[in-house]
C-alpha cells in the first residue's frame, strides 16, 4: 500500500515537471478588397533617335496576401520569367519607334487588378484544432532559405551582426524566434531614405539605418540564417498618390516594402519592420508583425530581378516598383524626364 502511494506520487510530480505545450497560432484571412491599381511611367529624352525600346515591368503575383492577380501592360507585349532562380512574373515588350513620337518619348501604363486580403496571426485555444497548412515544397523551401540580392546572409559582417545582437536561434519554435527577432530589429534600427541607399543585409546592419527596402532585407536575412523561409514584398501601397506627396524631399508614389515568413504548421506570416522601425512606438512594439490589413500590392518578391534586354544583354534590375526600360538608336538619352502616376480604385 506504501509502495503504491509512493509511485502514485511520484508519476504526479513528473507529470507537473511537464513544460508546458509552445502555443498554437493560425494566420485568419479573409477578402479586404478589390482594387483597379493603374501605373504610368512616361519616359522623355529630347535629345533621343531611338530605334527600339525594350520594357520590362512586374507581373504580379498571386500570394497569400492577393489573389486572383491580373496585368496588363501597355504597349502590349509578352509574359515571361526573370533569369534568376526565384523566376518572378515579368510583363515585357519590344517597341519599335515607329512614330515621331517614339522617338524621343516612351509612354507606359501597367494596369493591376487584384483580390487584397486581410491577414492576422492568432493564437489558438488550447482545444481548438489548428488548420490544416499546406507545407512549403522542397524546392520553395530551398529558395526561401537561399542568398539572394539584399539578402546577403552568409557575409562576414552580418554574421557577426547576428552574433553580436544575440539573434542566434537556439531551441525557439518559428513565431516565438521571429517575433523576438522582430523586436529586435525594431528596437536598434533606425529610418531614413535616399534613392541611392545599399539595401544589402551586410551593409545595412553596419550603417543602423535603412528604408522599408533595406530593412525588410535586413529582417529576411535574419530568419533565413536561423532555418526560417523568409522573402521581401517590393509593392505600393494600394492608396492613390498624393499629389505634390514627397519622401525625403522626393516625389512619392506609394512604394512600400514589407515581408512575410513561413512559420510550420502555421504558413505564411506578414510583418512590416520598416513600418514598425519608423512609426511603432506601442508599448509591445508589435504593431506591425502577424497583421496585414489587406491595404498593399505585392508587384513582386525580393531584389535583383535578371533580364534579358534586347542587344543590352543581360541586366539585373534592383527592384520593379517603377517599369525599366532600354533604348536602342541614336543621340543621347540625357537629359531625361519622367514623370509618374499611381491611381487606385477599390472595385467592390
Amino acid at each position: 500500500m506504501t509502495h503504491s502511494l509512493i509511485v502514485a506520487a511520484a508519476a504526479t510530480l513528473a507529470v507537473a515537471a511537464q513544460p508546458a505545450a509552445p502555443p498554437r497560432y493560425a494566420v485568419e484571412a479573409k477578402d479586404a478588397r478589390r482594387v483597379t491599381a493603374v501605373l504610368t511611367y512616361h519616359v522623355s529624352c529630347p535629345e533621343l533617335k531611338a530605334k527600339e525600346w525594350y520594357v520590362f515591368a512586374a507581373a504580379a503575383p498571386e500570394l497569400p496576401g492577393q489573389a486572383n492577380v491580373k496585368t496588363t501592360l501597355s504597349p502590349a507585349g509578352t509574359t515571361a520569367k526573370d533569369r534568376s532562380p526565384l523566376a518572378r512574373g515579368l510583363a515585357t515588350a519590344r517597341v519599335p519607334a515607329s512614330t515621331a513620337e517614339l522617338k524621343t518619348t516612351l509612354p507606359i501604363r501597367v494596369t493591376y487588378e487584384a483580390t487584397l486580403r486581410a491577414r492576422t496571426l492568432v493564437e489558438l485555444p488550447a482545444a481548438a484544432a489548428p488548420p490544416k497548412v499546406e507545407p512549403l515544397s522542397a524546392a520553395e523551401r530551398k529558395l526561401y532559405l537561399a542568398e539572394h540580392g539584399d539578402i546577403n546572409f552568409a557575409h562576414d559582417t552580418f554574421q557577426k551582426w547576428l552574433r553580436d545582437e544575440g539573434l542566434v536561434r537556439a531551441k525557439e519554435d518559428d513565431i516565438a524566434f521571429a517575433r523576438a527577432a522582430f523586436l529586435r530589429v525594431r528596437d536598434t534600427m533606425k529610418y531614413a531614405y535616399a534613392a541611392d541607399l545599399d539595401r544589402r543585409a551586410s551593409a545595412v546592419c553596419a550603417a543602423g539605418t535603412s528604408d522599408c527596402g533595406g530593412l525588410a532585407a535586413l529582417y529576411a536575412a535574419v530568419l533565413r540564417a536561423n532555418g526560417i523561409p523568409a522573402r521581401t514584398l517590393y509593392g505600393r501601397w494600394a492608396t492613390s498618390a498624393a499629389q505634390d506627396a514627397k519622401l525625403s524631399g522626393v516625389a512619392y508614389y506609394q512604394w512600400h516594402v514589407k515581408a512575410e515568413f513561413y512559420a510550420a504548421g502555421v504558413g505564411w506570416v506578414p510583418a512590416d519592420p520598416g513600418a514598425a522601425v519608423e512609426h511603432d512606438r506601442t508599448p509591445d512594439g508589435l504593431r506591425y508583425f502577424g497583421t496585414d490589413a489587406g491595404d498593399f500590392l505585392t508587384l513582386h518578391v525580393e531584389s535583383a530581378l535578371g533580364v534579358e534586354a534586347g542587344p543590352f544583354g543581360a541586366q539585373t534590375i534592383a527592384n520593379l516598383q517603377t517599369p525599366a526600360w532600354w533604348v536602342s538608336g541614336g543621340g543621347r538619352a540625357e537629359p531625361r524626364r519622367a514623370t509618374e502616376g499611381w491611381t487606385v480604385e477599390t472595385v467592390r
